[in-house]
């Protein structure tokens, strides 16, 4: 990997880093914030435009981890296909979920039991599966590929493990702990960032 590679990986890094953080922080705001709307209303806990704010933030905050996930293709991959393909899905889960996001915003009056309600929360399950399961091919074939080393290189498989095992499951319990979940995904995502920012990998090129 070139030098100027090198850098452009850790401006995409330092992106995923802070992003992940202002996601974490957006999921305590959502837990803390005074409800405008009953919890049944898709909306929660926004009305106006305070929700139409949140998801334009959202849809931007996903599109800082696509920039994560594209210097891990760039720079962790190696010339493994897994690596690669699995990488390539995630991101495509990923810029759908930033895309879904606003298109969600039609759903903003809707309430539980509303055709529309379901339907656009019913989606969302299509990008979180493209992401968890590129995320977990992709980061076995990282493992196999060998270009990082040390305890950073599992980091991508326990992103894509985490969105099964973790943030899905609790998006089915109450809507606080679907937050939390979200929020400590997006921290891991911080941590994978700072590692592509700070340089944090076994590779003379980025030491």
């Amino acid at each position: 990997m070139s030098r100027p590679q090198s850098r452009q990986i850790r401006t995409w890094g330092a992106i995923g880093f802070w992003g992940g953080v202002a996601g974490a922080l957006s999921a305590a705001l959502l837990i803390l914030y005074p409800a405008e709307v009953p919890l049944e209303r898709f909306s929660y806990p926004f009305r106006g435009i305070g929700f139409t704010i949140a998801q334009m933030f959202f849809a931007i905050h996903h599109l800082t981890m696509v920039l994560v996930v594209v210097g891990l293709l760039r720079s962790a991959s190696g010339r493994s296909r897994l690596a690669a393909g699995g990488l390539i899905v995630a991101i495509v889960g990923l810029i759908l979920l930033s895309m879904l996001e606003i298109v969600v915003l039609t759903a903003a009056d809707a309430v539980v039991g509303d055709p529309l309600f379901d339907t656009m929360s019913s989606l969302f399950g299509v990008p979180m599966m493209l992401i968890a399961i590129g995320l977990v091919s992709g980061g076995i074939g990282i493992l196999r590929a060998g270009v990082w080393r040390g305890r950073e290189r599992a980091l991508p498989v326990i992103l894509g493990a985490y969105v099964i095992v973790g943030v899905i499951p609790a998006l089915f319990g109450p809507n606080w702990l679907g937050r939390v979940a979200i929020g400590i995904w997006c921290l891991l995502f911080a941590a994978q960032g700072w590692i592509l920012w700070r340089g944090s990998l076994s590779q003379s090129e980025v030491e």
